[in-house]
């Protein structure tokens, strides 16, 4: 397989890279799902113990649709930019029964769920009935949601904690440390980066996907609310959870992010739809960059050492410094600012807390009255689920299943909920983007992905949201951590985002490979 296949291409190649590479009769998919199967093998459970996947389609399942995807190839027929390519999928989004997979979202209750069908995103890149895609599947999630306040970032009963591919997580590590891989879309971030597959399916309601994504040293993207079809996609909440893609390249991450869009949506793009947008030009963008000492996590989420900490600010500095070189037909901004992230708390309350505490009971019955457990119709039953299997769901270190409690038993008042999405609205939007934009004639906003700013883009989910994405703009040298740059538009300008991110990939050294999965230490690609 080395032959054909090397570990640095496995862990570096995008789409278009592996599609070049099968045209030309050097690769079969066969051989792909071979290699991407063994690298799996050799470093979920054991090596560098990722434990990124909780389940995976049965072998001969995948080999047989790949084997069918090169006699297709062979005969002239390729479907799409990812005929014959693997994805992962987060184990949010349903599956169809013929794929063996259950949809468990992380939980021992729901380990023998299977969705009636797949989900609309899935059955879009994978079906063979459609000539638009044609895909392998795999399935993979940390931490279910809601869960508690405690539990770690990329933990799940099912699965345990799954690790970065660039560094061990310490066992006594905080939320949102440097060793903390982020969640909840955690399995499909590592495993890209780890060279399980070259792109991947996740979900977000508050930095799910772009937060993992960015400690990955991937390209990853939430759209705006009600850009995308949720059709078997579990929500966390209903005014919060988007689906998204994370990707080696903008270009995968470009046609993935377009895939998911409505039909409405997809229709109000050129028929080339995001791709169109890849001008690898910075041309025509008004930048605004946010001050990093003002937007961290540190001190007040998380303590970060003072060296770490000015790593990160030289590595945001110079990516500021290189856009601004390569943008002579743009315009960059720095510092600007918008309302800080506390601003968004009412009477003292998280409101990220009181939106999912008041849709949670209504989100999780809907999704066990799609999955139909056998005795479980109900949040309490999932409740007493996790009592009666305390030593599973609810170990030492995750004994913590508030979520659950607080949205069954103690949810806020409707008068609170309305409340803090009207507050939401204006902090995030009245007061905070639109103002900004409209002020400062911008179209972009530049940020720390390490900060609050997925709060933001949170909270201005409630009735349209914004899109927000991340890049990798570096490691930090101090202990290879990848370290993103994040940024957001206005709902409807998703077209600006795919092209600062094209631009971006341009004229920015290559994303890094993990380099404890292989032999050069910080391999650029």
């Amino acid at each position: 397989m080395a032959a054909r296949l090397s570990t640095l291409e496995l862990l570096s190649l995008d789409s278009a890279g592996l599609q070049r590479k099968l045209d030309a009769g050097l690769l079969t998919s066969v051989e792909l799902v071979q290699a991407c199967l063994a690298e799996i093998d050799k470093h979920d459970q054991r090596g560098a113990k990722l434990n990124a996947m909780i389940s995976i389609v049965p072998n001969h399942l995948l080999l047989e649709r790949a084997a069918q995807l090169d006699r297709e190839r062979t005969a002239g027929r390729v479907r799409s930019t990812f005929h014959g390519i693997p994805i992962l999928v987060k184990d949010a989004i349903a599956t169809r029964s013929s794929l063996e997979l259950a949809t468990t979202l992380g939980s021992l209750a729901l380990q023998h769920s299977l969705a009636p069908k797949s989900a609309s995103i899935v059955a879009k890149v994978s079906d063979q009935r459609r000539n638009g895609s044609a895909l392998t599947l795999w399935n993979s999630l940390r931490k279910w949601v809601p869960s508690g306040d405690a539990n770690s970032n990329g933990w799940s009963a099912i699965g345990g904690q799954t690790q970065s591919a660039y560094l061990a997580r310490k066992s006594n590590e905080t939320s949102l440390g440097q060793t903390d891989p982020c969640g909840s879309s955690t399995g499909s971030a590592v495993g890209v980066s780890a060279g399980y597959a070259p792109l991947a399916l996740g979900t977000e309601s508050i930095g799910s996907i772009v937060m993992p994504g960015s400690r990955a040293g991937l390209y990853a993207f939430k759209p705006a609310l009600n850009a995308v079809n949720m059709d078997g996609i579990f929500k966390s909440s209903i005014e919060l959870d988007v689906v998204g893609g994370l990707a080696r390249s903008t270009a995968d991450l470009a046609l993935l992010s377009q895939t998911a869009l409505t039909e409405e949506k997809r229709n109000l793009l050129p028929q080339e739809g995001y791709q169109k947008f890849l001008t690898k030009t910075f041309d025509s963008l008004r930048i605004g960059f946010l001050d990093p000492t003002k937007w961290s996590l540190h001190p007040n989420i998380v303590q970060l050492d003072e060296h770490i900490l000015k790593q990160m600010n030289e590595i945001y500095f110079a990516a500021i410094e290189r856009i601004k070189t390569h943008a002579t037909e743009a315009f960059v901004s720095y510092p600007v600012d918008i309302p800080p992230a506390t601003d968004l708390w009412y009477e003292g309350q998280n409101p990220i807390d009181v939106v999912m505490s008041y849709e949670g009971k209504q989100a999780l019955e809907d999704w066990l009255d799609e999955v139909k457990v056998p005795g479980l119709k109900t949040i309490e039953d999932l409740i007493k689920f996790n009592l009666d299997h305390q030593q599973e769901e609810l170990p030492e270190g995750h004994a913590d299943q508030n979520q659950l409690l607080k949205a069954s038993r103690d949810p806020p008042s409707q008068a609170t909920y309305e409340a803090v999405k009207k507050r939401m609205k204006t902090v995030s939007k009245d007061n905070g983007i639109d103002k900004l934009f409209r002020e400062q004639n911008l179209n972009i906003l530049a940020f720390p992905l390490d900060s609050l700013m997925v709060f933001i883009s949170a909270a201005s989910g409630i009735q349209t949201g914004y899109p927000i994405a991340t890049m990798p703009a570096g490691v930090i040298q101090a202990d290879g951590r990848p370290y993103g740059l994040g940024i957001m538009a206005q709902a409807g300008r998703e077209d600006l985002m795919f092209q600062f991110m094209s631009a971006f990939e341009a004229h920015f050294p290559p994303r890094v490979v993990p380099p404890r999965l292989h032999d050069s230490p910080n391999q650029q690609v």
